[in-house]
């Protein structure tokens, strides 16, 4: 598993923007009461839920692939939140059962609630602070990653088990935070501590993750939307008003915020993949593989249509030479230099790519063996008329034509006889385009202009 940079711009700055004003609107307005919805509550904790174990799975995934910790350790965050919500799940009436089985009293289920969204954000904040060398630097070896993962998970789960049965045990010690609806003395007891928390986790997570470039930069956020969440409900003072839902809403984009950053990390990743299986990233054209699959569709699209279809291979010649004397990056200058030319040179429904070292093939569709000579005469001028910094030699192509003939059973008629006349171009002197005709062995050939005139014809 690799994840890779999620490529969303400025996104994490409009969002966090959007969050901050909405929150800036409900702390004015969110307290009117909107009324109750049983189903409401258990869709929130089921969508937060499914967005937790996929974060956990995708960033235990990354940490067995890279060994760093801190991504270890922001899943360490996202367990936490999924085991204190099971048990908020398991002690607030009407999610899980009328009377729930963790509901031993009144004040079980609010201060689950703070745990859970105040222990969050201030694990992840945890994850990107500053720590000691020998623990932050360098990564965990292969060897240990899985091992190290499965006790990390372990022990998780069992410090959250730990304080949700704490809690349950102690529940009538607890003082009793919400009264019916009112959620004042909630904010009056906890909110001094918890807020000031996550604001540091947020300074935590933006000053860790900004030499970052994965979707872990995305953490700020997602600790400032749970601050967002915190400030809603604790500034409503009342349970089912439009800060409430606002506020669970918030929890649901905090949920959600990394796992779509990961997401979108891993659509780049495949769209680099498929970009690299299908070009040549030295001269930027199609490679063997894509120039050749092209060649396939062409090929059964002029068989059932009667088309015309084209083949020109070109080949750099002395290119040994030049890797020789001036080195192999004047070498790989040359081959970009050359992959832009060619590009320029072919038309547009033509594809041109680099199937070989130093060699070229244009698949050429609707093209008679005429036009064929024409484009191919193109590209020999446009490598003519090349001139790389630091060499002081000239370039030349040889370049062989042919089109598709009746007698052409299978596509390897077609390239086998452009490989012959680009054969008969190297024999012949180089610098020219050899033209052979359908069903010709050997093929035709026609000298192309002296150097000279064609690189006066380029310029």
């Amino acid at each position: 598993m690799q994840v890779v940079k999620s490529g969303l711009g400025r996104t994490p700055i409009v969002l966090s923007t959007l969050a901050v004003l909405v929150t800036a609107a409900v702390a004015f307005l969110g307290g009117d009461q909107a009324g109750s919805t049983v189903t409401f509550l258990p869709a929130v904790l089921s969508v937060v839920a499914c967005f937790d174990v996929l974060s956990v799975y995708l960033l235990v995934g990354e940490f067995r692939d890279t060994g760093d910790r801190r991504i270890l350790a922001m899943s360490i965050a996202y367990l936490w939140s999924l085991v204190l919500m099971a048990g908020y799940a398991l002690a607030f009436p009407g999610v899980v059962a009328a009377d729930p089985p963790l509901a031993s009293a009144a004040s079980v289920a609010p201060w689950l609630y703070v745990c859970w969204h105040a222990g969050f954000p201030v694990l992840l904040g945890a994850a990107w602070a500053p720590w000691p060398r020998r623990a932050g630097g360098g990564v965990t070896p292969a060897r240990r990653r899985a091992a190290v993962s499965r006790l990390t998970g372990v022990l998780t789960v069992a410090a959250g088990a730990a304080l949700v049965s704490a809690l349950v045990l102690r529940a009538g010690r607890l003082p009793v935070i919400i009264h019916g609806r009112d959620t004042s003395r909630m904010t009056e007891l906890t909110a001094p501590v918890t807020l000031p928390l996550v604001a540091l986790a947020v300074a935590s997570c933006f000053v860790g993750t900004r030499r970052r470039s994965g979707p872990e930069t995305w953490t700020a956020v997602t600790v400032l939307v749970c601050l967002c969440d915190l400030v809603m409900t604790y500034s409503t003072h009342t349970r089912f008003s439009v800060g409430w839902y606002s506020g669970r809403a918030m929890t649901v984009l905090a949920a959600g915020v990394v796992l779509f950053a990961m997401l979108s990390g891993f659509r780049r990743l495949k769209s680099e993949a498929e970009l690299a299986a299908a070009y040549d990233s030295l001269t930027g054209l199609a490679n063997r593989r894509a120039v050749l699959e092209s060649l396939d569709r062409s090929y059964a699209a002029a068989r059932r249509s009667g088309a015309t279809l084209s083949l020109a291979s070109l080949d750099l010649d002395k290119f040994k030479v030049v890797n020789d004397t001036h080195g192999h990056a004047a070498g790989d200058q040359l081959l970009a230099a050359v992959g832009s030319v060619l590009a320029d040179a072919v038309r547009a429904g033509d594809l041109v790519g680099r199937v070989g070292g130093e060699e070229f093939l244009a698949v050429l569709p609707d093209t008679d063996l005429d036009g064929a000579r024409v484009v191919a005469e193109r590209m020999r001028r446009a490598v003519a008329g090349l001139r790389i910094a630091g060499v002081d030699s000239a370039f030349s192509a040889s370049v062989g034509v042919t089109t598709l003939h009746g007698v052409d059973d299978v596509v390897t008629d077609l390239l086998r006889r452009a490989d012959q006349a680009l054969y008969r171009a190297k024999t012949s002197g180089r610098d020219r385009v050899v033209v052979a005709a359908p069903g010709s062995l050997p093929p035709d050939e026609e000298p192309a202009a002296p150097r000279a005139a064609a690189v006066a014809a380029a310029t």
